[in-house]
């Protein structure tokens, strides 16, 4: 039966009544994660943003809330790194009971102004996704400025043409914006800033954030290499994680992108498919959570008390 607003409404009340009193902490207490629980975030935005200003909105979390998303995972959960999850990998260390790994994708300048204080204070790690070629150029990511000038609604045909079509028309001629635009990417300087930040990784996400399934195995290769290497230069460390644009398996990438990514000397690559990431998945295939503005903080814990499927 459909949720009526009412109910939402009186769901959302019971769900902050149980975050308040501790039930959520008691019930993760008591269990164990059939694997990772992998959050999949993208931008956060100032509580004093004015509501229905910018496209994708959902998709950046209000700075109130993605903290207490955080005092969430630090206080009934495991947060870890990519680190540790490779070490339990190689056999050289164990999983905690109830991992959670914190991700960022695309490489907002809101997850440095906004998200790293908030990480530091709570001592999380976290991997952030950086597309390279508009952090260089100080550019829009492509969707942004597809929805900026057509809407939202103008974006989704746009990922279904082949790369040499979207290259030119999206990709390559986007709006230029100031650091004060929410929308605003990380210059070079800031991911090199970011990566010296205890306990977070800075991985690939492409140089343009194309649907790597429409392009050619040389177009992959170019959009993976160059992201990989404007990254290493800027950070002085290796580049070793992946995170697939859009990220639906073997729909927005294909076997050829995969195998790309080993010979590229990758070691792990996220989807956006939504399941707890267990060891048996295959290391360039692992699951994410995606996580939404509306989402709240007494949401997140329900979430992975009992509604994400183990």
């Amino acid at each position: 039966m459909p949720q009526t607003p009412l109910s939402f409404a009186a769901g959302r009340i019971v769900k902050h009544a149980l975050l308040a009193a501790g039930h959520y902490r008691r019930a993760l207490g008591r269990s164990r994660f059939p694997g990772v629980a992998v959050l999949g975030y993208h931008g956060l935005r100032r509580d004093d943003a004015a509501a229905g200003t910018m496209a994708f909105e959902n998709l950046h979390l209000r700075a109130s809330t993605f903290e207490a998303h955080c005092r969430v995972v630090r206080d009934t959960c495991d947060p870890i790194s990519i680190d540790d999850w490779r070490a339990a990998l190689a056999g050289s260390a164990r999983l905690p009971p109830r991992p959670v790994l914190i991700t960022f994708d695309d490489g907002y300048r809101s997850v440095l102004t906004i998200g790293a204080p908030v990480l530091k204070a709570l001592a999380l790690p976290a991997a952030v996704f950086v597309c390279s070629d508009l952090v260089e150029r100080r550019r829009l990511l492509w969707f942004d400025d597809v929805a900026a000038r057509g809407g939202e609604s103008a974006v989704e045909p746009w990922k279904a043409r082949d790369y040499a079509d979207w290259l030119p028309a999206c990709a390559q001629h986007t709006q230029e914006v100031g650091l004060d635009d929410p929308r605003a990417l990380l210059t070079p300087a800031e991911v090199r800033e970011l990566s010296l930040q205890p306990g977070i990784e800075i991985g690939s996400h492409t140089a343009r954030h194309p649907i790597l399934a429409h392009a050619t195995a040389a177009e992959q290769r170019a959009e993976i290499a160059e992201s990989r290497a404007a990254l290493e230069r800027w950070t002085g460390r290796p580049v070793r994680a992946f995170a697939y644009p859009n990220g639906r398996p073997r729909v927005d990438y294909t076997e050829t992108t995969i195998a790309l990514l080993a010979e590229l000397g990758f070691d792990i690559a996220f989807t956006t498919r939504p399941a707890f990431a267990t060891s048996d998945e295959p290391a360039f295939e692992r699951s994410r959570f995606l996580v939404v503005a509306e989402v709240t903080a007494a949401e997140l814990a329900h979430r992975l008390a009992y509604a994400w499927d183990r």
